[in-house]
């Protein structure tokens, strides 16, 4: 029989009988045996999907299908054609290993799907054909009566039947730490957010306290966390920014190569240069143009990158995750925990028709009373303010113990663990707890919302306290207390500080009292004369720290989005005391207000919105979605199952270390301290590795640059060569191979938040990179055929002259290739920045590049006054004068370049203040 959803649709809102009757259900009997099997088969039964799969074979033979790899390929083979295998060898090593880091990636996706399935209960109690029994959760099927008690885990989706007192932590679906109290008999309507059913209980939360009766509605994946499991299953995980880029430049660089590598081949076989000679000599330059080393640099600087970052409480699970944080342009933020404390506190207590303010935040006592005029204020006794802090110490069921790592444990509910911290900070509670003994006379349960205790002094005086909700509390008082004594209640002004707190998102609890008689006994079935001394209004404070990040996120131009399960008030108030919006109004829509937007007005809207309140996991992926259509570098957080699909969709997922399993596989980042202001912290490194990474490629074409204009323009013009294809892969070796990396280590210069995000589109390469790797190369190839002409020149010849002896080339030859890679050996600093001089960041500031560059000069005086490497490289010692000459025309480049930052800080000064120093 095919599935029927009306039988179950929206059962959030439908009468308990009706849903029983449309199951053909007993509530006490319970589902028959004999019908098990038909409503398996109806249903399906309560299990989650297999995620689909491919052989690890072929997803090992993906990570080759990169234009960047296949240029490497193609290097190995033509290193071993003009070479030897040793870096060929090498080569294939990068490869390989960037290939293996890639397949452990992917091989992560799988575990997400199974960390769905531990958030499932083992077992369910359940009542068929009238008998309790414990059946596996795998085999319980819809129409299932189940029992519920506090500790269980839900095993599926359930509408309640009856409730004792029950509250369900639903913070693994809706990200909201507090537990949600449970109310079969609430009346909801069909378009009520998933945050907001309070007639439901859902597959893997867990019940906090109480008992209830359910009858199974959704199982398997037509349970809420079925659909979030065929979310992250249908989640696009998209391929980052950084891998994009590296594509194009891969596509770029295979097409230069190739051009280049045949128009030299050419054009020497029209001069009348040996096939052979320029066979080898343009196969060398090939190799030496391409950057082999760029890979594995690019690898060391994200590897940088996730150690810094992890220093700061950030640990990146994906290493390309470092560069998407630098492009990112939208930050979609949790509320709970990360954009706050997660610890609820006492901000304001009215008493007397006056506020007082409670400074300090989170369980720590420290903190402060504040009347209007900010002075420090002190409860006297038997006042109001004195009457109110009591009874939020002393009518409660909660207390505070060290933790295993020795700080503060609040044992017990949010709310009463802040306002027992609110009478510490005014100074009474070791008073207050030294003179009175207590007795909860009438627990809180969430029919009543309120509680009742007794309390005696050892003088011997009684009395009745009452907390609770302020229309249940107002129900039960006649009086109230003022400073000049008890009077009869006037709720004007209780109303209008209630509006007050309800604006700010406060939660509003309202205290009250009456004195006992000598052996009158309390009737907490009869509460009535009470005295109404006042109100508490307690919030989830914001982080401090939260709100500067907030502000370097919105300076770097990056919007910030709260996204949140809880109350649209009390969102649109934290976003406001952040200030998410900057100086303008903090717009937000709700669960209910998205439900019922269409595709295209939400497209027009969805740039202008700052905080998404009441929502469900389906609005969070959809969010998501429309952000990165409009072209957005989102960054998604998140802690809990329902985050998971989101997280996975976003272009970066950041985890919270308290966070779920799930979410933590689903991300590409974790942060540790769970504090927003680590993920701005983070976006700065990714922004720094970004540069660094830039300015890895301009070194590396700037060079390959070099060694190309000089060769093609010796061809095109029918010069003698000016060295030897091996010669060039010495230089490729001792420059690309010891320089590239260590510009992974340049600090950043200036503060890269001042600057707006990248586009997805900006490449590796930009105009001004191009226009420094032609300068840069023109200066080099002059320079090379300058020190070659002037060698030749010594001994009466020219780089026109074709008869010349093989000594004086080879010494000729020596010089240029000396030249050469002293040229390139000093690019590598001129690299460091785009714009600011090398003297402004610091000679010395990068100590690896400074070690690699004495080590990159020794290598080329050993290349050249070394006899043993003559035979090999071709080349023979130098005199004194010309090393000199060699070492100063080289240093050319430096000056000029240095002109040339000098001359575009002056043509722009503006931009060199906004913007940031790279």
């Amino acid at each position: 029989m095919p599935l029927s959803p009306n039988d179950t649709a929206h059962a959030h809102s439908r009468a308990v009988e009706e849903l029983l009757e449309s199951l053909r259900v007993d509530s006490a009997l319970g589902l028959p045996e004999e019908r098990v099997e038909e409503m398996r088969a109806r249903y399906g039964a309560n299990r989650l999907p297999e995620p689909k799969t491919r052989s690890n074979f072929l997803r090992f033979l993906d990570q080759f299908n990169n234009p960047l790899i296949f240029i490497l390929l193609g290097a190995a083979v033509l290193t071993t054609v003009v070479a030897d295998a040793s870096e060929a060898i090498t080569i294939l090593f990068v490869v390989i290993f960037n290939a293996v880091i890639g397949y452990v990636q992917e091989q992560r996706a799988g575990a997400r799907l199974k960390a769905v399935k531990a958030l499932t209960a083992p077992s369910a109690r359940v009542v068929r054909s009238g008998v309790p029994a414990t059946v596996e959760t795998g085999d319980l099927v819809v129409g299932d009566i189940v029992l519920l008690e506090s500790g269980m885990r839900v095993p599926a989706d359930l509408r309640l039947l009856l409730t004792t007192d029950l509250s369900v932590d639903e913070s693994t679906l809706t990200g909201e730490s507090l537990p949600v109290v449970k109310n079969p008999n609430a009346r909801l309507i069909p378009e009520t957010t998933l945050g907001d059913r309070i007639t439901m209980v859902y597959a893997g939360t867990t019940v906090r306290r109480g008992r209830g009766r359910g009858v199974v509605t959704g199982v398997g994946e037509h349970s809420e966390i079925g659909r979030i499991s065929r979310g992250i299953a249908d989640a696009e995980e998209s391929s980052s920014p950084l891998q994009e880029r590296l594509a194009r430049f891969g596509t770029v660089m295979a097409v230069g190569i190739a051009v280049v590598l045949v128009v030299i081949f050419g054009v020497g076989l029209l001069r009348g240069y040996d096939a052979l000679t320029m066979l080898t000599t343009s196969i060398g330059l090939a190799v030496s143009a391409i950057p082999e080393g760029l890979p594995i640099a690019v690898t060391v600087a994200l590897s940088i990158g996730v150690y810094r970052m992890a220093r700061q409480h950030a640990i990146v699970r994906k290493m390309n995750a470092v560069e998407t944080l630098g492009s990112t342009s939208v930050i979609c933020s949790d509320k709970t925990g990360t954009l706050t404390r997660n610890a609820m506190t006492t901000v304001m207590v009215a008493t007397d028709d006056r506020i007082v303010t409670v400074t300090g935040t989170g369980y720590e006592p420290r903190g402060t009373l504040l009347d209007d005029a900010e002075f420090p204020v002190t409860p006297q006794d038997n006042t109001p303010l004195d009457w109110t802090l009591r009874i939020g110490l002393l009518c409660t069921e909660s207390s505070f113990r060290a933790g295993e790592t020795g700080a503060r444990e609040l044992v017990g509910d949010p709310t009463e663990g802040a306002m027992i911290v609110a009478a510490e900070k005014a100074g009474m509670a070791e008073r207050e707890w030294k003179r009175w003994q207590t007795e909860v006379t009438l627990p809180f349960e969430s029919e009543r919302m309120y509680m009742v205790s007794t309390i005696e002094s050892r003088e011997g005086e009684r009395a009745l306290l009452v907390k609770g909700s302020l229309e249940r509390v107002l129900a039960m008082c006649n009086r109230e207390h003022r400073t000049e004594g008890i009077v009869p209640l006037n709720q004007n002004w209780i109303e209008e500080r209630t509006a007050q707190f309800a604006a700010r998102g406060l939660r509003t609890i309202a205290l009250a009292y009456r004195p006992l008689g000598s052996g009158e006994r309390p009737d907490p079935a009869h509460l009535e004369s009470m005295i109404f001394s006042g109100i508490q209004g307690i919030e989830d404070p914001p982080r401090e720290e939260a709100r500067q990040a907030i502000s370097d996120a919105l300076q770097a131009g990056i919007k910030v989005v709260m996204i949140t399960g809880d109350h649209a008030a009390t969102a649109a108030s934290i976003a406001r005391q952040l200030h998410l919006a900057g100086d303008r109004e903090v717009r937000t829509v709700t669960g209910a207000e998205l439900e019922n937007m269409d595709e295209g007005t939400f497209e027009e809207r969805v740039e202008r919105i700052d905080v998404y309140a009441r929502v469900a996991p389906e609005h969070k992926l959809r969010i998501v979605r429309q952000l990165q259509r409009r072209g957005h570098v989102v960054a998604m957080t998140g802690d809990g199952v329902n985050d998971a699909p989101a997280l996975k969709q976003a272009d970066i997922g950041v985890a919270m270390g308290s966070g779920t399993d799930l979410a933590r596989e689903a991300s590409a980042m974790v942060v540790q301290d769970d504090n927003f202001a680590t993920i701005v912290q983070a976006v700065r490194y990714g922004r720094v590795m970004f540069r660094n990474l830039q300015h890895m490629v301009l070194y590396v074409l700037t060079t390959s640059a070099g060694g190309v204009l000089t060769l093609m323009t010796t061809v095109v013009l029918g010069f003698q060569l000016p060295m030897t294809a091996v010669q060039l892969l010495w230089i490729n070796l001792v420059t690309d191979g010891t320089s590239t990396i260590p510009l992974a280590y340049e600090p950043e210069h200036g503060n890269s938040m001042r600057q707006p995000p990248r586009s997805r589109r900006e490449g590796l390469l930009n105009w001004q990179m191009g226009e420094r790797i032609l300068g840069s190369g023109l200066i080099m190839m002059l320079g090379t055929l300058f020190i070659f002409e002037t060698a030749l020149d010594r001994h009466g010849y020219s780089i026109l002259s074709h008869s010349i002896p093989e000594s004086e080339l080879t010494y000729a030859r020596t010089a240029a290739f000396t030249a050469l890679a002293l040229f390139q050996i000093w690019n590598v600093h001129n690299s460091r920045a785009f714009h600011h001089s090398i003297f402004q960041i610091g000679v010395f500031a990068n100590r690896p590049l400074v070690a690699v560059t004495l080590l990159a000069l020794a290598l080329q005086v050993a290349a050249v006054e070394l006899p043993f490497m003559h035979p090999l490289l071709k080349t023979t010692g130098l005199e004194m004068r010309d090393w000199w000459l060699c070492i100063g025309t080289s240093l050319a480049l430096v000056v000029l370049v240095e002109l040339r930052k000098l001359a575009w800080r002056a043509f722009d000064r503006r931009r060199d203040d906004a913007g940031p120093v790279v």
